[in-house]
């Protein structure tokens, strides 16, 4: 999904709530924002929002000598995700309700959504877009699922949706996570709970989103040849998105105007969709 003018704001402001969680003194936040500037400068309208995040990030990472700038906001969405009272989710599809609303867990997003908030007010909710019945379908005949993660602290609803898939079915697990620290997605080493439930892969990408031009080899084979693949989180979405020709399930909570407008979905809907 290509950038639109309203990213490029948004990627700003991405840059300004990395300086507040650094700390940065106004000349190193004056130098960060113009290196974001003339990154988005040099990219025109064909590139996605996940691609130029890779080169703003590595940038701020550059400039600061912080190789995971986000770090201290994955920490807080993790132990913020382990506190939440899971007793309620009773069902499987009550386990994919609950992994979208922990998909609200996002510090790139244009719009900042409460977690326990979000949990009252969606969990009853109907989704906007709801293949689950396809989805279900598919799981009485597969033996392998690739679920690529998103953000850290949403991966702990990734587990829970992952137990819950894998108590009804036999089915193979691989959770994908990102080749390096982009924004605060999951990574090898925030991923480690998942691991009696799932393989856990190293994609290599760097961009945050499963961006096939610098996926490896090994997850590309393992993206190509299985059963079903899942994707969480807006990320993802942008990434693959009429960009591969498997079918893939996109889950994530609509959090910006761009990708409202693609899916034709509201801000705040809940999306299941396979496409």
């Amino acid at each position: 999904m290509h950038i639109k003018p309203d990213c490029i704001t948004c990627i700003m402001n991405q840059t300004l709530k990395v300086c507040r969680l650094l700390e940065v003194d106004d000349p190193t936040a004056k130098k960060l924002l113009d290196s974001t500037a003339e990154i988005l400068a040099r990219h025109d309208l064909t590139y996605t929002p996940p691609q130029i995040a890779k080169e703003t990030y590595a940038k701020i990472a550059e400039l600061t000598g912080v190789d995971d700038p986000v770090a201290k906001a994955k920490v807080h969405a993790t132990q913020m995700a382990l506190q939440v009272d899971t007793a309620f989710v009773q069902s499987l599809h009550d386990a994919v309700k609950f992994a979208v609303i922990g998909n609200v867990i996002d510090f790139g997003a244009q719009k900042q959504l409460d977690l326990n908030e979000t949990i009252q007010t969606h969990f009853h909710r109907h989704f906007g877009i709801d293949d689950f019945e396809t989805f279900e379908k598919e799981l009485k005949s597969a033996r392998t699922l690739v679920y690529i993660g998103d953000n850290t602290g949403e991966h702990v609803f990734d587990k829970l949706l992952i137990e819950t898939i894998k108590k009804q079915y036999d089915v193979e697990v691989y959770y994908f996570v990102r080749g390096m620290p982009i924004i605060n997605d999951v990574t090898v080493k925030e991923a480690q709970i998942l691991k009696p439930l799932a393989t856990i892969v190293d994609t290599g990408v760097p961009t945050p989103g499963y961006d096939l031009r610098y996926a490896n080899a090994s997850s590309k084979t393992l993206f190509d040849d299985a059963d079903i693949v899942l994707a969480k989180g807006m990320g993802n979405f942008e990434s693959l998105y009429d960009e591969t020709d498997r079918k893939v399930y996109y889950l994530f909570i609509v959090k910006c105007t761009v990708v409202s407008e693609a899916i034709g979905q509201s801000v705040g809907e809940l999306i299941f969709t396979q496409h």
